[in-house]
């Protein structure tokens, strides 16, 4: 089914993700708009439904394809209607392509994030500690890795484990080698020059942060996401604490349950950081909370929605009606928004008003991993029904997502099993 010309504008998404389904599915909530989604391959989760007008386009590598692609498709939702197209990426590649051809795109679409330099301000990780540093945030004992650095200058004094991960996630996606993770967990010298060694042959060109590890399992976990304006300013910071992340090692990292509250200090230490590097538009910070100090630690800007960010819209916050708002204008914005969802606090900058639990599990899977403060939490707001997943969408009418739900709650089981949580 075309988009409708008389839509008022047209969210376009690269990627395939259940993020680029959740914001699909949010400007549909929001607005009644359908959303162009551009992904590699179509899947079970953007596939047959009613807010995704689906427009598989291969792969992503050769990024000037994509961006003829994208403008191929301005032009075509443009004849059918003169409305505002908004363009918006899943991953942090998306995010990087995005800002490197603006000049070429940002005559047909509305762009709701930052210039090339501040994204890389932020994304590129060892930038973001020299700036945590900076600004006196807390934040782990970091190195940086280059190809022929001398280990024992970079790692000498750090306890194992050490966390290991890459600088620039965009360029990650290109190197290839066996065990590659999202994440490594290493345990001894050994294992550090082992694959540092698989790092230098795998085509992989930025910074390899090393880094201290912060104790704590998965509820330890915090992230924050914030809007700033076209002034620079962020008014919102939207905080959640994770019950349960997901281990198997595509997906290693991501959050599977998502408690949301307040934090003063994560508000407004997310608020100076961005502040300070100019943002617009949106960003997610993760974190630990240290029980060592009780500290809150940053360790990344994402310089988009995360892929889990549904808990915002859980909790009565959706993003879609921001980047509207802010990006399009007020004359766009017809929708009611929920104003008892947020709450003016001591950080400077609101925050959500209501706890809510967010998850992409099964509940009787979800059940199993409440054995922690957070978890705890978690078992309230579920016996409360206080509870949202971003795939159990009323409007979705298609047999297939049934079927998909089926299958994806099955999957779940599958992938728990053959990769538990870690032991603490």
């Amino acid at each position: 089914m075309a988009i409708d010309p008389t839509q008022p504008f047209v969210p376009v998404i690269l990627g395939g993700d259940i993020g680029t389904y959740t914001l699909a599915r949010e400007f549909y909530e929001a607005y009644g708009v359908r959303s162009v989604v551009l992904p590699a391959a179509g899947n079970g989760v953007i596939e047959h439904s009613v807010a995704i007008e689906l427009r598989p386009i291969g792969s992503m590598a050769d990024e000037g394809r994509v961006v003829a692609a994208l403008a191929d498709l301005a032009d075509e939702l443009k004849a059918a209607g003169d409305r505002p197209l908004m363009l918006f990426g899943s991953l942090d590649f998306h995010i990087m392509l995005i800002a490197k051809h603006r000049a070429q795109l940002e005559g047909q679409y509305v762009i709701p994030y930052p210039e090339l330099e501040t994204i890389e301000g932020a994304a590129l990780k060892e930038n973001f500690y020299a700036l945590a540093e900076k600004l006196g945030i807390a934040h782990p004992r970091t190195a940086v890795y280059y190809p022929g650095s001398e280990l024992e200058s970079l790692v000498g004094s750090f306890d194992y484990p050490v966390i290991g991960k890459p600088s620039s996630s965009a360029a990650w996606i290109a190197a290839k080698f066996e065990g590659k993770q999202k994440i490594h967990t290493i345990n001894s010298r050994a294992e550090l020059e082992a694959l540092l060694a698989k790092i230098d042959g795998s085509g992989y060109d930025a910074g390899y942060i090393l880094q201290e590890y912060i104790p704590g399992g998965d509820d330890a976990m915090r992230l924050c996401t914030y809007f700033a304006t076209q002034e620079e300013k962020v008014i919102f910071a939207g905080y959640g604490e994770v019950v349960i992340e997901e281990h198997a090692p595509l997906v290693l990292g991501n959050s599977a349950a998502i408690v949301t509250g307040r934090n003063d200090q994560m508000a407004a230490d997310g608020a100076r950081m961005l502040e300070e590097l100019g943002w617009r538009g949106i960003a997610m910070i993760d974190a630990k909370y240290d029980h060592r100090d009780g500290q809150i630690k940053f360790f990344e800007i994402n310089p988009r929605l995360g892929r889990n960010h549904f808990y915002l819209t859980a909790a009565g916050v959706n993003p879609a009606r921001f980047y509207v708002t802010e990006f399009l204008g007020a004359q766009f914005d017809n929708s009611d928004p929920e104003t008892d969802a947020v709450v003016k606090t001591g950080a400077g900058v609101l925050q959500l008003s209501r706890q809510r639990l967010f998850t992409v599990l099964p509940h009787h899977l979800l059940r199993r991993f409440f054995d922690s403060d957070t978890g705890r939490k978690a078992e309230g707001l579920l016996k409360a029904g206080k509870v949202s997943n971003p795939l159990k969408f009323s409007a979705e009418k298609h047999p297939r997502r049934k079927l998909y739900l089926l299958l994806n709650a099955v999957n779940h089981y599958r992938k728990y099993k053959a990769f538990p949580p870690r032991e603490q």
